[in-house]
């Protein structure tokens, strides 16, 4: 009854019954902090939780979905940092947008096929494949196939005419392998407004065991998608429109437009259509292949690695608009056009879909070799990959009802220039050519493109490190990385300046870890490490506006570099383990990435970029305790005291078009909660089984000066549901109701798009710097309220 459950089969969703906090811990022993969810947890959440909901409960982490059921996608933060500064891996292979280390939760692993999660907080290992990742890291591990033939299959239907259906087959072993193909499809309504999301998935994993010691693993991926996306209001519609805020127009405003292609009046009429749910849309479709394999060279020598690749192709979708008085591209401004409009020759300004595409091709191959020496085990190895990461924005027209004229991809009937186009240069500062403005050029041939540009990255990173057991209860790590990473990135714009760019930086960081084993039970670690995160790419392209003309030229940013100290304690005993830590980090050159409206295209287009804070630190504490099965129980405490806090004035223009700063001096970050925890409860007696699922986040400011915030919010979800015994073909045959945010609260649930200042604010030297309201002021994103999901779930 007390610290061991009976021992009983493992059910087809890899649920034990016996690991710590009901699957939200497990002995530890590395030198830093690090957390780690389990089958027996990820089973008991909703079938198509993607991996941020998955680990919402552990300490540090800020996670902000869109909706419950995970198809959305959404945001995650742990200790201040963004979801782009937090690496993540899949079988040791890293995931991360090659270009501005983006995140997209909602194509990976389908949860069934997850065997654990772990998060490093604070700092990557030593080896991990990442250059983006100053904020901690997040290690997805794929269940092996199992060694017996057959599979499982569930089927979930609930809320929002939700349905999922998900298929494994196992192979078994044969001979020296075995193997599993899976397929899911998902198919959901939006919980407000107009919109739905759909998802086909595959998974597959091979292993081959040669001989002890000597395995290779193969894995594959491929994810489908395309879904509508939730609008992401600011606060004042928020708090006029409550839920509803966060739907998107579910009809085109038709009064404004007319005729094929469809015909505007004003770029303000433009603005309002870019929030018609159909335009909102977000295709995307990938590829993930790795083979981390294992082989043993000698009794004392080691070699594993991590082939691998990633392709990925999809877009945002959005609109943009080409006037006949004066369209542009790149640095060309286009006249002489007939673009079919009925308000008058030369005056029509026709709206097209203008979805921005990128299409990645990710080689490949982490190896090391692992020495062990006496009381040493020496680690030496490499990195190497090579991305090409290719970005367009073709322009495809809009029929009369607004549907597009083409596919939601992108890459049917692109509007190509007609013969009878002229161009000129439009801008003397933002020419390439070196040509002035007003000189005519030959107009761009082929598809006509908002964007188009090719970022090659080249990385390379070698590492070596010592893990010294001194003695029994005392070990040592220490070890060294030298990273190297080339950008160049071609701007095919016409004229662009420059048209092409590079980027080279080179890093070398130290890491060292301790523990002392004071007994069987109390261990005492501590880390030390350096980070690094180089400057996303496309802070190294020209831009031009589509409407305007507007030359954005680019912007270097420094690299950011870290330095974080952490020192904890554990205790694993034999009815309850603790970990708790205390943390402190500090950085310079932070990039902050902020999302704005391009005020140059009359506010029809959003511009991503990023600055340079200068120097931000961070400090605190979290901490985790989890039972073994106490009678069938097993609860799970998380938390997390934090402090973030900007240590130099940002400098910003004012009314008056003078150069002044904002007072962020001694402010904390945007989206970086003062305190979080998480409490779970679960019960499983083999057969009846139930899981509460508690969180609570402090309140978040939204701007680089503190002056606007949202509250706190908590959030309860809960599992109930009942395991049979084996019936024919089926085993343990088992249906479950999920509910979702049984309080029924309608929260924000995080911040979204971070701005400098949202009141009029006075800089250091006096001068008035204005606020960022309407179109520019800070958005978020608002979480969903009660939903539910019954699922059914057979082994056989």
């Amino acid at each position: 009854g007390i610290g061991s459950g009976p021992v009983r089969p493992t059910t087809p969703g890899g649920v034990t019954g016996q690991d710590l906090g009901g699957g939200y811990m497990i002995e530890e022993e590395a030198k830093k902090t690090r957390s780690t969810i389990t089958r027996d947890a990820i089973d008991k959440q909703g079938p198509s939780a993607n991996p941020y909901q998955l680990i919402n409960l552990l300490p540090g982490v800020v996670q902000s979905s869109t909706d419950n059921t995970g198809a959305n996608g959404g945001n995650i933060r742990m200790r201040g940092f963004n979801s782009d500064h937090v690496g993540l891996t899949i079988e040791g292979m890293p995931v991360n947008d090659s270009g501005n280390y983006a995140l997209y939760p909602q194509e990976y692993v389908d949860a069934d096929n997850i065997e654990q999660i772990s998060i490093a907080q604070g700092s990557p290992e030593l080896d991990s494949p990442h250059i983006g990742s100053a904020g901690g890291v997040i290690n997805i591990y794929m269940r092996d196939p199992s060694k017996e033939a057959g599979g499982m299959t569930s089927f979930s239907v609930g809320s929002d005419n939700y349905f999922r259906e998900f298929v494994r087959v196992e192979s078994g072993q044969v001979g020296p392998m075995r193997a599993y193909l899976s397929y899911s499809r998902l198919d959901k309504d939006h919980w407000v407004g107009e919109g739905e999301d759909t998802r086909d998935h595959i998974d597959f994993k091979a292993v081959y065991d040669i001989s002890p010691g000597n395995t290779i693993r193969f894995s594959g991926l491929y994810n489908e998608a395309v879904n509508n996306f939730y609008r992401q209001p600011n606060l004042a519609r928020f708090e006029k429109e409550g839920k509803n805020s966060a739907a998107y127009d579910s009809k085109l405003p038709t009064t404004f437009f007319s005729g094929t292609p469809l015909n505007q009046a004003s770029a303000a009429q433009g603005l309002e259509a870019t929030n018609y749910y159909k335009y909102r849309v977000n295709p995307f479709k990938n590829l993930i292949l790795s083979a981390p394999s294992n082989f043993k060279l000698t009794e004392n020598l080691r070699f594993d690695t991590i082939p691998y690749y990633w392709y990925g192709f999809g877009n945002g979708g959005g609109t943009g608009e080409l006037r006949e008085a004066g369209a542009f591209s790149g640095n060309n401004r286009i006249t002489g056009v007939d673009f079919g409009g009925n308000l008058g020759a030369g005056t029509d300004r026709i709206l097209y879909y203008n979805p921005s595409i990128t299409e990645t091709n990710r080689p490949g191959v982490i190896n090391k070799f692992t020495l062990d020496v006496a009381d040493h085990t020496i680690v030496a190895g490499h990195w190497y990959e090579y991305a090409s990461h290719r970005q367009t924005a073709p322009f495809i027209p809009l029929n009369a009802d607004g549907s597009i004229a083409g596919d939601v991809w992108g890459e049917d009937n692109n509007y190509t220039l007609p013969s009878t186009a002229t161009c000129r240069i439009t801008s003397t500062a933002g020419s390439g050519s070196g040509q002035t403005a007003g000189t005519v050029v030959p107009c761009p041939t082929g598809p006509l493109q908002r964007r188009d540009q090719k970022t090659e990255t080249t990385t390379s990173m070698f590492f070596v490190g010592d893990s010294w057991n001194i003695t029994n209860w005392l070990k040592l790590d220490a070890g060294v990385k030298h990273v190297s990473i080339k950008r160049d990135i071609a701007n095919y714009l016409p004229d662009a300046n420059p048209g092409k760019t590079e980027l080279s930086d080179d890093v070398t960081l130290p890491t060292a870890g301790v523990s002392i084993q004071l007994n069987k039970e109390h261990q005492i670690f501590g880390s030390y490490a350096e980070s690094f995160r180089s400057a996303p790419n496309f802070t190294l392209t020209a831009g031009y506006s589509i409407t305007s003309g507007a030359f954005t030229p680019v912007t270097e940013v420094e690299p950011e570099r870290g330095q974080i100290y952490e020192i904890g304690h554990r205790y694993q005993g034999s009815l309850f383990a603790t970990s708790v830590s205390g943390f402190y980090g500090e950085f310079e050159n932070y990039q902050q990435s902020t999302n704005r409206i391009d005020t140059a295209s009359g506010g029809t287009a959003s511009v991503f970029q990023t600055i340079n804070l200068g120097g931000v630190r961070n400090y605190g504490v979290n901490g985790e305790i989890g039972t073994r099965p106490i009678y069938n129980f097993r609860p799970y405490v998380s938390g997390e005291l934090l402090r973030t806090e900007i240590l130099d004035n940002l400098e910003a223009r004012t009314t008056a078009g003078t150069t002044d700063y904002l007072r962020t001096a001694g402010k904390e970050l945007p989206g970086a909660p003062r305190y979080s925890f998480g409490v779970g409860v679960d019960y499983d007696n083999g057969h009846f089984f139930t899981n509460l699922a508690y969180k609570y986040t402090g309140s978040q400011y939204s701007t680089l000066v503190n002056d606007e915030e949202i509250d706190g919010f908590g959030r309860l979800d809960a599992a109930i549901g009942y395991r049979f015994g084996d019936i024919g073909y089926m085993k343990q045959p088992e249906v479950k109701l999920s509910l979702f945010n049984v309080l029924d609260s309608v929260d924000l649930v995080g911040v979204s798009g971070v701005q400098n200042n949202a009141k009029v604010a006075t800089g250091v030297n006096g001068g008035t710097i204005a606020g960022n309201t309407g179109n520019f002021a800070p958005t978020y994103y608002v979480g969903q309220d009660f939903s539910a999901l019954v699922t059914f779930k057979t082994g056989f």
